[in-house]
Protein backbone atom coordinates (compact mmCIF):
# COMPACT_ATOMS: atom_id res chain seq x y z
CA UNK A 1 0.00 0.00 0.00
CA UNK A 2 1.42 3.32 -1.07
CA UNK A 3 1.98 5.49 1.64
CA UNK A 4 0.59 8.92 1.36
CA UNK A 5 3.04 12.49 0.82
CA UNK A 6 4.53 13.94 3.83
CA UNK A 7 2.69 17.11 4.76
CA UNK A 8 4.44 20.34 3.84
CA UNK A 9 5.91 21.66 6.48
CA UNK A 10 5.59 25.71 7.62
CA UNK A 11 8.02 27.58 8.92
CA UNK A 12 4.60 30.19 9.59
CA UNK A 13 4.68 31.59 13.14
CA UNK A 14 1.71 31.30 15.56
CA UNK A 15 -1.44 32.62 14.33
CA UNK A 16 0.34 33.45 10.63
CA UNK A 17 -1.64 30.03 9.15
CA UNK A 18 -0.87 29.88 5.61
CA UNK A 19 -3.72 30.97 3.64
CA UNK A 20 -4.34 27.80 1.42
CA UNK A 21 -5.03 25.27 4.48
CA UNK A 22 -8.01 27.69 4.96
CA UNK A 23 -9.49 26.59 1.76
CA UNK A 24 -8.79 22.97 1.65
CA UNK A 25 -5.31 23.94 -0.18
CA UNK A 26 -7.22 26.52 -2.40
CA UNK A 27 -4.81 29.39 -1.57
CA UNK A 28 -7.86 32.00 -2.80
CA UNK A 29 -7.12 34.75 -0.38
CA UNK A 30 -3.42 35.19 -2.33
CA UNK A 31 -4.71 35.61 -5.40
CA UNK A 32 -6.52 38.25 -4.51
CA UNK A 33 -4.97 42.05 -5.24
CA UNK A 34 -2.78 44.00 -2.82
CA UNK A 35 -5.83 46.30 -2.23
CA UNK A 36 -8.05 43.91 -1.28
CA UNK A 37 -5.33 42.42 1.16
CA UNK A 38 -4.65 45.77 2.52
CA UNK A 39 -8.39 46.61 3.13
CA UNK A 40 -7.99 43.04 5.29
CA UNK A 41 -5.22 44.14 7.17
CA UNK A 42 -6.94 47.12 8.29
CA UNK A 43 -9.04 45.12 10.32
CA UNK A 44 -5.65 44.14 12.20
CA UNK A 45 -2.93 45.04 14.12
CA UNK A 46 -0.03 45.91 12.08
CA UNK A 47 2.08 43.08 14.29
CA UNK A 48 -0.47 40.59 12.78
CA UNK A 49 -0.22 41.74 9.10
CA UNK A 50 3.68 41.76 9.18
CA UNK A 51 3.39 37.54 10.18
CA UNK A 52 2.07 37.10 6.99
CA UNK A 53 5.41 37.99 5.10
CA UNK A 54 6.88 34.66 6.47
CA UNK A 55 3.71 32.87 3.92
CA UNK A 56 5.32 32.85 0.60
CA UNK A 57 7.28 35.27 -1.43
CA UNK A 58 3.52 36.56 -2.73
CA UNK A 59 3.21 38.02 0.97
CA UNK A 60 6.51 39.02 1.76
CA UNK A 61 6.27 42.75 1.01
CA UNK A 62 2.59 43.13 0.94
CA UNK A 63 2.24 44.40 4.85
CA UNK A 64 4.67 46.88 3.84
CA UNK A 65 2.47 49.16 1.45
CA UNK A 66 -1.04 48.79 3.03
CA UNK A 67 -1.94 52.48 3.93
CA UNK A 68 -3.16 51.21 7.27
CA UNK A 69 -0.97 50.74 10.36
CA UNK A 70 -2.19 49.85 14.04
CA UNK A 71 -0.37 50.05 17.04
CA UNK A 72 -2.75 49.05 19.33
CA UNK A 73 -1.56 47.48 22.48
CA UNK A 74 1.29 48.65 25.46
CA UNK A 75 3.44 45.98 24.19
CA UNK A 76 3.70 47.58 21.06
CA UNK A 77 7.38 49.56 22.11
CA UNK A 78 8.99 52.57 20.75
CA UNK A 79 11.86 49.85 19.18
CA UNK A 80 9.45 47.83 17.48
CA UNK A 81 7.32 51.01 15.69
CA UNK A 82 10.76 52.14 14.43
CA UNK A 83 12.07 49.39 12.99
CA UNK A 84 8.18 48.91 11.74
CA UNK A 85 8.42 52.19 10.22
CA UNK A 86 11.65 51.80 8.93
CA UNK A 87 10.81 48.96 6.70
CA UNK A 88 7.24 50.36 5.62
CA UNK A 89 7.28 51.93 1.96
CA UNK A 90 3.86 52.77 1.36
CA UNK A 91 3.45 56.39 -0.39
CA UNK A 92 0.50 57.41 1.93
CA UNK A 93 -1.16 56.47 5.07
CA UNK A 94 -4.53 56.76 5.23
CA UNK A 95 -5.28 55.35 8.64
CA UNK A 96 -2.55 54.97 11.82
CA UNK A 97 -3.60 53.81 15.10
CA UNK A 98 -1.36 54.28 18.15
CA UNK A 99 -1.34 53.02 21.39
CA UNK A 100 -0.48 55.89 23.41
CA UNK A 101 0.91 55.95 27.09
CA UNK A 102 3.32 58.36 29.33
CA UNK A 103 6.75 56.94 28.11
CA UNK A 104 5.59 57.36 24.23
CA UNK A 105 3.88 60.62 24.78
CA UNK A 106 7.47 61.93 26.12
CA UNK A 107 9.31 60.77 23.65
CA UNK A 108 6.83 61.91 20.75
CA UNK A 109 6.79 65.46 23.13
CA UNK A 110 10.53 65.56 22.22
CA UNK A 111 10.86 64.95 18.61
CA UNK A 112 7.22 66.98 18.03
CA UNK A 113 6.96 64.77 15.09
CA UNK A 114 3.48 63.71 16.12
CA UNK A 115 2.17 67.51 15.99
CA UNK A 116 3.39 68.82 12.75
CA UNK A 117 2.26 66.75 10.16
CA UNK A 118 0.62 68.42 6.77
CA UNK A 119 -1.25 65.06 6.21
CA UNK A 120 -3.01 64.05 8.72
CA UNK A 121 -6.86 64.55 7.95
CA UNK A 122 -8.39 62.40 10.56
CA UNK A 123 -7.59 61.80 14.28
CA UNK A 124 -8.93 60.05 16.88
CA UNK A 125 -7.76 59.91 19.94
CA UNK A 126 -8.75 58.25 23.55
CA UNK A 127 -7.79 60.43 26.46
CA UNK A 128 -5.72 63.47 25.15
CA UNK A 129 -4.42 63.59 28.73
CA UNK A 130 -1.46 61.55 27.40
CA UNK A 131 -1.23 63.73 24.22
CA UNK A 132 -1.18 67.48 25.80
CA UNK A 133 1.45 69.61 23.22
CA UNK A 134 3.75 71.82 24.67
CA UNK A 135 4.90 72.82 21.15
CA UNK A 136 2.85 74.42 18.53
CA UNK A 137 0.36 72.18 16.22
CA UNK A 138 1.03 72.22 12.91
CA UNK A 139 -2.06 69.72 11.23
CA UNK A 140 -2.61 72.01 8.04
CA UNK A 141 -4.92 68.87 6.52
CA UNK A 142 -6.67 67.73 9.46
CA UNK A 143 -10.57 67.88 9.03
CA UNK A 144 -11.89 65.57 11.37
CA UNK A 145 -10.26 65.24 15.22
CA UNK A 146 -11.97 63.19 17.54
CA UNK A 147 -11.39 63.53 21.44
CA UNK A 148 -12.60 60.95 23.93
CA UNK A 149 -12.41 60.83 28.22
CA UNK A 150 -10.04 63.95 28.09
CA UNK A 151 -9.65 67.01 30.11
CA UNK A 152 -8.65 69.43 27.94
CA UNK A 153 -6.80 73.10 29.03
CA UNK A 154 -5.42 75.73 26.88
CA UNK A 155 -3.23 72.99 25.40
CA UNK A 156 -6.14 72.51 23.00
CA UNK A 157 -6.24 76.11 21.70
CA UNK A 158 -2.93 75.30 19.88
CA UNK A 159 -4.50 72.58 18.88
CA UNK A 160 -7.62 74.82 16.96
CA UNK A 161 -5.42 77.29 15.59
CA UNK A 162 -2.82 74.51 14.37
CA UNK A 163 -5.48 72.97 12.52
CA UNK A 164 -7.32 75.62 9.97
CA UNK A 165 -9.03 73.15 7.57
CA UNK A 166 -10.99 71.41 10.65
CA UNK A 167 -14.51 70.61 9.86
CA UNK A 168 -15.58 68.27 11.89
CA UNK A 169 -15.08 68.05 15.92
CA UNK A 170 -16.51 65.28 18.01
CA UNK A 171 -15.97 65.41 22.12
CA UNK A 172 -17.16 62.33 24.38
CA UNK A 173 -16.46 62.76 27.74
CA UNK A 174 -14.51 65.15 27.91
CA UNK A 175 -13.96 68.35 30.38
CA UNK A 176 -13.70 72.00 29.81
CA UNK A 177 -14.72 75.01 30.92
CA UNK A 178 -15.39 77.09 27.69
CA UNK A 179 -15.08 75.89 24.22
CA UNK A 180 -14.61 78.72 21.62
CA UNK A 181 -14.46 77.78 17.92
CA UNK A 182 -15.28 81.22 16.69
CA UNK A 183 -11.73 80.92 14.73
CA UNK A 184 -12.53 77.79 13.16
CA UNK A 185 -14.23 79.21 10.42
CA UNK A 186 -14.83 75.77 8.11
CA UNK A 187 -15.74 73.77 10.92
CA UNK A 188 -19.36 72.58 10.09
CA UNK A 189 -20.19 69.79 12.19
CA UNK A 190 -19.41 69.71 16.26
CA UNK A 191 -21.04 66.60 18.32
CA UNK A 192 -20.72 66.74 21.95
CA UNK A 193 -21.15 63.58 24.22
CA UNK A 194 -21.18 64.04 27.75
CA UNK A 195 -20.96 61.17 29.22
CA UNK A 196 -19.18 62.75 32.76
CA UNK A 197 -20.98 65.53 34.60
CA UNK A 198 -18.36 68.02 35.14
CA UNK A 199 -18.50 70.02 37.80
CA UNK A 200 -17.57 72.92 36.06
CA UNK A 201 -20.08 75.41 33.38
CA UNK A 202 -19.04 75.23 29.98
CA UNK A 203 -19.78 78.19 27.95
CA UNK A 204 -20.07 76.61 23.62
CA UNK A 205 -19.23 79.67 21.36
CA UNK A 206 -19.20 77.60 17.52
CA UNK A 207 -20.50 80.52 15.39
CA UNK A 208 -19.89 78.74 12.11
CA UNK A 209 -21.18 75.23 12.76
CA UNK A 210 -24.09 73.83 10.91
CA UNK A 211 -24.87 71.19 12.91
CA UNK A 212 -24.95 69.90 16.12
CA UNK A 213 -25.39 67.02 18.26
CA UNK A 214 -25.39 67.77 21.82
CA UNK A 215 -26.25 64.15 23.93
CA UNK A 216 -26.77 63.80 27.63
CA UNK A 217 -25.39 67.52 28.61
CA UNK A 218 -26.70 68.54 32.29
CA UNK A 219 -27.82 72.29 32.89
CA UNK A 220 -23.80 73.40 33.37
CA UNK A 221 -23.64 73.80 29.35
CA UNK A 222 -25.00 76.58 27.76
CA UNK A 223 -24.95 77.79 24.04
CA UNK A 224 -23.37 81.14 23.46
CA UNK A 225 -23.14 81.65 19.84
CA UNK A 226 -24.40 79.30 17.62
CA UNK A 227 -25.62 81.65 15.06
CA UNK A 228 -25.17 79.54 11.82
CA UNK A 229 -26.87 76.30 12.87
CA UNK A 230 -29.46 74.76 10.82
CA UNK A 231 -29.30 71.96 11.87
CA UNK A 232 -29.09 70.27 15.53
CA UNK A 233 -29.67 66.60 17.64
CA UNK A 234 -30.42 67.17 21.32
CA UNK A 235 -31.38 65.25 24.47
CA UNK A 236 -30.70 65.65 27.87
CA UNK A 237 -28.88 63.20 30.57
CA UNK A 238 -32.00 60.85 30.95
CA UNK A 239 -31.91 61.57 35.08
CA UNK A 240 -32.35 65.64 34.67
CA UNK A 241 -36.05 65.76 34.19
CA UNK A 242 -36.89 63.93 37.15
CA UNK A 243 -34.14 65.82 39.03
CA UNK A 244 -35.69 69.41 38.10
CA UNK A 245 -39.27 68.22 38.69
CA UNK A 246 -38.08 67.14 42.39
CA UNK A 247 -36.35 70.22 43.34
CA UNK A 248 -37.81 73.00 45.72
CA UNK A 249 -39.69 76.30 44.59
CA UNK A 250 -36.85 78.55 43.10
CA UNK A 251 -37.12 80.96 46.31
CA UNK A 252 -35.59 78.23 48.19
CA UNK A 253 -33.36 76.35 45.57
CA UNK A 254 -31.42 78.55 43.33
CA UNK A 255 -30.32 75.68 40.78
CA UNK A 256 -34.27 75.60 39.89
CA UNK A 257 -34.25 78.84 38.90
CA UNK A 258 -30.62 77.17 36.88
CA UNK A 259 -32.94 75.40 35.05
CA UNK A 260 -35.25 77.77 33.88
CA UNK A 261 -32.35 80.00 32.48
CA UNK A 262 -30.67 76.62 30.66
CA UNK A 263 -34.07 75.55 28.98
CA UNK A 264 -34.86 79.68 27.80
CA UNK A 265 -31.34 79.88 26.51
CA UNK A 266 -31.20 76.55 24.96
CA UNK A 267 -34.44 76.84 23.04
CA UNK A 268 -34.16 80.57 21.70
CA UNK A 269 -30.70 79.27 20.72
CA UNK A 270 -32.98 76.65 18.45
CA UNK A 271 -35.28 78.50 16.96
CA UNK A 272 -33.14 79.08 13.64
CA UNK A 273 -33.04 75.06 13.22
CA UNK A 274 -34.59 74.05 10.10
CA UNK A 275 -33.92 70.63 10.59
CA UNK A 276 -34.46 68.86 14.32
CA UNK A 277 -33.96 65.84 16.46
CA UNK A 278 -35.32 65.42 19.90
CA UNK A 279 -34.90 62.29 22.27
CA UNK A 280 -37.74 61.58 25.16
CA UNK A 281 -35.47 63.13 28.00
CA UNK A 282 -35.33 66.50 26.44
CA UNK A 283 -39.28 66.09 25.37
CA UNK A 284 -39.77 65.60 28.90
CA UNK A 285 -37.79 68.85 29.86
CA UNK A 286 -39.99 70.63 27.37
CA UNK A 287 -43.03 69.53 29.38
CA UNK A 288 -41.47 70.90 32.44
CA UNK A 289 -40.44 73.70 31.01
CA UNK A 290 -43.87 74.37 29.38
CA UNK A 291 -45.45 73.95 32.74
CA UNK A 292 -43.52 75.99 34.40
CA UNK A 293 -43.82 78.92 32.25
CA UNK A 294 -40.68 79.01 30.32
CA UNK A 295 -40.81 81.48 27.24
CA UNK A 296 -40.81 79.33 23.74
CA UNK A 297 -39.72 80.87 21.03
CA UNK A 298 -41.09 80.67 17.21
CA UNK A 299 -38.94 78.38 15.41
CA UNK A 300 -38.04 77.38 11.68
CA UNK A 301 -38.49 74.13 12.16
CA UNK A 302 -39.55 72.55 8.70
CA UNK A 303 -38.40 68.34 9.49
CA UNK A 304 -38.74 67.55 13.03
CA UNK A 305 -37.73 63.97 14.37
CA UNK A 306 -38.92 62.72 17.62
CA UNK A 307 -36.85 59.66 18.88
CA UNK A 308 -39.03 58.39 21.67
CA UNK A 309 -41.52 56.59 23.12
CA UNK A 310 -45.64 57.46 23.61
CA UNK A 311 -45.22 58.85 26.99
CA UNK A 312 -47.74 61.13 28.95
CA UNK A 313 -45.00 62.79 29.99
CA UNK A 314 -43.92 63.74 27.00
CA UNK A 315 -46.98 64.79 25.31
CA UNK A 316 -47.01 68.87 26.37
CA UNK A 317 -43.95 69.33 25.04
CA UNK A 318 -44.34 67.80 22.03
CA UNK A 319 -47.34 69.37 21.33
CA UNK A 320 -45.82 72.82 22.65
CA UNK A 321 -42.93 72.44 20.62
CA UNK A 322 -44.88 71.96 17.30
CA UNK A 323 -47.22 75.36 18.27
CA UNK A 324 -44.10 77.37 17.97
CA UNK A 325 -43.14 75.50 14.67
CA UNK A 326 -45.37 76.75 12.03
CA UNK A 327 -43.44 76.09 9.07
CA UNK A 328 -43.20 72.40 9.89
CA UNK A 329 -43.35 70.55 6.88
CA UNK A 330 -42.72 66.85 7.73
CA UNK A 331 -42.28 65.01 11.15
CA UNK A 332 -40.61 61.27 11.71
CA UNK A 333 -41.01 59.42 14.67
CA UNK A 334 -38.68 56.65 15.68
CA UNK A 335 -40.37 54.23 18.37
CA UNK A 336 -37.42 53.45 21.41
CA UNK A 337 -36.80 51.81 23.72
CA UNK A 338 -38.25 52.49 27.23
CA UNK A 339 -34.82 52.32 29.12
CA UNK A 340 -35.89 55.71 31.47
CA UNK A 341 -39.78 55.10 32.33
CA UNK A 342 -38.46 55.18 35.55
CA UNK A 343 -38.47 59.28 35.52
CA UNK A 344 -41.73 58.98 34.18
CA UNK A 345 -43.88 59.17 37.89
CA UNK A 346 -41.82 62.12 38.49
CA UNK A 347 -42.37 64.32 35.84
CA UNK A 348 -46.25 63.34 36.05
CA UNK A 349 -46.35 63.83 39.68
CA UNK A 350 -45.21 67.35 39.62
CA UNK A 351 -47.52 68.40 35.94
CA UNK A 352 -51.11 68.13 36.40
CA UNK A 353 -52.64 67.16 32.90
CA UNK A 354 -53.26 70.26 30.95
CA UNK A 355 -55.95 68.63 29.01
CA UNK A 356 -58.12 65.43 29.66
CA UNK A 357 -57.00 63.76 26.41
CA UNK A 358 -53.52 63.56 27.79
CA UNK A 359 -54.85 60.56 30.17
CA UNK A 360 -55.30 58.57 26.94
CA UNK A 361 -51.28 58.60 26.73
CA UNK A 362 -50.15 55.90 29.13
CA UNK A 363 -48.17 56.90 32.38
CA UNK A 364 -45.84 53.83 31.95
CA UNK A 365 -44.27 51.27 30.85
CA UNK A 366 -45.21 51.79 26.56
CA UNK A 367 -46.13 49.18 24.27
CA UNK A 368 -44.52 46.16 22.79
CA UNK A 369 -46.63 46.06 20.40
CA UNK A 370 -48.39 48.89 18.31
CA UNK A 371 -51.86 49.61 19.75
CA UNK A 372 -53.79 50.94 17.23
CA UNK A 373 -56.20 53.30 19.35
CA UNK A 374 -52.81 54.62 21.17
CA UNK A 375 -50.92 54.92 17.97
CA UNK A 376 -53.93 56.45 16.75
CA UNK A 377 -54.52 59.10 19.66
CA UNK A 378 -50.63 60.10 18.99
CA UNK A 379 -51.05 60.65 15.09
CA UNK A 380 -54.10 62.99 15.97
CA UNK A 381 -51.93 65.14 18.55
CA UNK A 382 -49.24 65.68 15.75
CA UNK A 383 -52.12 66.63 13.33
CA UNK A 384 -53.61 68.88 15.61
CA UNK A 385 -51.05 70.26 16.57
CA UNK A 386 -49.63 71.68 13.51
CA UNK A 387 -50.84 73.77 10.64
CA UNK A 388 -49.28 73.00 7.07
CA UNK A 389 -47.89 69.19 7.73
CA UNK A 390 -47.64 67.55 4.34
CA UNK A 391 -45.92 64.29 5.58
CA UNK A 392 -45.87 61.99 8.62
CA UNK A 393 -43.88 58.90 8.90
CA UNK A 394 -43.96 57.11 11.42
CA UNK A 395 -41.18 54.12 12.55
CA UNK A 396 -42.78 51.23 14.59
CA UNK A 397 -40.54 48.68 13.55
CA UNK A 398 -40.60 45.38 15.44
CA UNK A 399 -43.63 47.27 17.42
CA UNK A 400 -45.59 46.57 14.23
CA UNK A 401 -47.10 43.37 14.14
CA UNK A 402 -49.58 42.06 10.57
CA UNK A 403 -53.14 42.36 12.20
CA UNK A 404 -52.47 45.90 13.68
CA UNK A 405 -50.54 46.50 10.50
CA UNK A 406 -53.65 46.37 8.74
CA UNK A 407 -55.86 48.24 10.87
CA UNK A 408 -53.47 51.36 11.25
CA UNK A 409 -53.08 51.47 7.88
CA UNK A 410 -56.85 51.95 7.37
CA UNK A 411 -56.53 54.65 10.39
CA UNK A 412 -54.24 56.30 8.89
CA UNK A 413 -55.59 56.55 5.22
CA UNK A 414 -58.48 58.25 7.04
CA UNK A 415 -56.01 61.04 8.77
CA UNK A 416 -54.50 61.16 5.29
CA UNK A 417 -57.95 62.65 3.52
CA UNK A 418 -59.10 64.18 6.42
CA UNK A 419 -56.27 66.10 6.92
CA UNK A 420 -54.93 66.24 3.49
CA UNK A 421 -51.53 64.52 4.98
CA UNK A 422 -49.11 61.96 3.65
CA UNK A 423 -48.86 59.08 6.50
CA UNK A 424 -46.59 56.72 6.60
CA UNK A 425 -46.04 53.02 8.60
CA UNK A 426 -42.94 51.68 8.49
Amino acid sequence: MEEPPPKEESNAPGGAQNPSNLFGGVDSISSLPDEMLHHIFSFVPTKVAITTSVLSKRWRHVWCKTPYLSFPHHKSSLESIHETLASYTAPKIMRFHLYVDRETSEASERSHFFFSNSSLKQLIVDSWNYMSPKCTVSWTSLQNLSLRNSSLDESFTKVLSGSPMLESLTLQSCSLSCLDLSESPRLRRLDLEFFNSSPRKCHIVAPHIHYLRMIDFTQKYSLVDVSSLIEANIDTIYFLPRFWCTQDDPSKDPSKHDYHVMMQTMLEKLQNVENLTVGLSFLQMLSIAEYSGVHFPTFKVKTLTLKTTILRSAVLGIAKLLQNSPELKKIVFYKTEDWNCSVEKYVNRYMEPQDPQDLIFPAKSAFKVAKPDLVASFMELLLRNTRKLEKLVLQLRSCLNISNYDELSQIALTLSHKNKVSIVLK
